[in-house]
């Protein structure tokens, strides 16, 4: 046995017995714990080391300044909306906020939530079940009727990736109809950023009709369901949409992916091929950390947060679940490394612009880190390039809606812009100032316009 081998051996007895007096201890305080941890993050960094591979996991170091919690407001309104499965095919969802999945949701540890949900379905009651959340099931959780609302509020304790969902019975249906989102909660103590790239990515299940309605679109179908035949198993509510439009990673910067699986009832055997997930904390939580992964195991309902990097500038690495008979329907995508690392693939423009053109980049549905709009800070002059046209680049719908305008000036928004390049907005501004904007179903996306005078 080598001198490492020894070492690390020494590490696990005497992380086994530190655990075995812990728990002996029966109801441990506070201090029992936080020396418990200190005792462990010791022998950790005193470990020795036995691959270079471990320079690159992330540390959550307990030196950061904490975050400190404060109160977010929340709304989420139930409402019947078309999405575009795959190519020619256009399905008949229920929805959270008009998207599948619904918007992802970032919080803080030790956030008050005040949670609003709204029923906009005219026949049909929901709910929604938000896992971050300890709440009374009987009181909050509950059925709202067509038309109704529910306000209640929690408190998120645990950092981590969490779903949240219609639990209204049956929440099989309800769920594979897309009424399903992630919640992101950061822990109090923040990880390094991720400047290679940030994606949130969702595994589910649709199950449709053999054929259309009359509309057009494909409806789910409740028997399927009950039997685990899915006729899809897709990221993000899309067939191979991350393969016709990968998502861009940089060389040899940190990746962070945010994963939920949600169902409604099949294992993610989540997977990247010529890759290995250097840091995966367990369902998001810092707490329950694994090194160097070939697979993630995340069973319906349950997330995970992925530190990683991609060494081969230029290369792609597809991601697929593992469980193959999946694949063929839908499952996998695709991870575009660039050529070199940059600092942003957005632009800003500090100038006026010859023409002005907006894009919303591809992934900027599941990209949480960047602006979700290329360039996100334009200049243009009244009476010289003072309209604007944004272009719907991505594989997702997106709005341009202004958030604050200068004094008599309108607002604008563009509303439910369709996918891949089909769906554009113009708009012509005639009142100097700044103009700041976003988009609605998709809070981290912003964008500014600023609005000079003519000569």
């Amino acid at each position: 046995m080598t001198r490492n081998e020894v070492g690390a051996v020494a590490v696990i007895l005497v992380l086994f017995t530190a655990t075995v007096a812990f728990f002996e201890a029966g109801m441990a305080d506070k201090s029992d714990v936080a020396n418990l941890q200190s005792q462990v993050s010791s022998l950790e960094s005193s470990a020795p080391q036995t691959s270079s591979s471990q320079s690159t996991t992330t540390t959550h170091s307990s030196s950061v300044p904490k975050v400190a919690p404060t109160t977010r407001h929340i709304t989420l309104i139930a409402k019947p909306a078309t999405i575009t499965l795959a190519t020619n095919v256009t399905y008949d969802a229920w929805t959270f906020n008009g998207t599948v999945p619904g918007p992802a949701i970032f919080v803080n540890q030790g956030d008050t939530i005040i949670a609003k949900f709204v029923n906009n379905f005219t026949t049909m009651a929901h709910s929604i079940d938000f896992h971050a959340g300890q709440v009374n099931w009987a009181e909050d959780y509950q059925p709202v009727a067509p038309g109704q609302s529910i306000t209640f509020n929690f408190t998120v304790e645990y950092p981590g990736v969490f779903m949240y969902h219609c639990g209204t019975s049956p929440a099989i249906e309800h769920i594979a109809n897309g009424m399903y989102g992630a919640m992101i909660v950061n822990p109090s103590t923040p990880l390094p950023p991720a400047p290679g790239g940030q994606y949130v990515l969702v595994q589910s299940e649709f199950f449709l009709n053999s054929k259309p309605g009359a509309d057009g679109n494909y409806a789910g179908n409740y028997t399927k369901m009950l039997a685990g035949t899915p006729t899809y198993v897709v990221f993000n509510a899309s067939y191979d949409g991350f393969v016709t439009h990968p998502l861009p990673v940089q060389p040899n910067e940190l990746v962070r992916l945010y994963i939920l699986d949600a169902g409604p009832s099949e294992w993610s055997a989540f997977h990247i091929i010529g890759a290995l997930m250097n840091t995966t904390y367990i369902d998001g939580d810092p707490s329950n950390v694994e090194y160097g992964l070939q697979t993630l195991n995340i069973p319906p309902s349950g997330g995970a947060m992925v530190d990683m990097y991609f060494q081969d500038p230029g290369g792609k690495n597809p991601f697929v679940t593992h469980q193959f008979e999946f694949v063929p329907r839908g499952d996998e995508g695709m991870f575009a490394v660039a050529t070199a690392a940059t600092t942003s693939t957005t632009t800003t423009s500090a100038s006026p612009l010859a023409q002005v053109h907006v894009a919303i980049p591809q992934g900027a549905e599941a990209n949480t880190a960047g602006p979700g709009y290329s360039p996100a800070k334009i200049t243009v002059v009244i009476g010289v390039n003072n309209t604007v046209e944004w272009t719907n680049d991505d594989i997702a719908p997106h709005t341009v809606t202004s958030s604050s305008v200068p004094a008599g000036a309108s607002k604008f928004d563009s509303g439910y812009m369709n996918i891949e390049g089909s769906g554009t907005f113009t708009y012509t501004f005639t009142v100097p100032g700044t103009y700041t904007y976003g988009c609605s179903y998709h809070p981290w996306m912003q964008g500014t316009v600023t609005v000079l005078a003519g000569k």
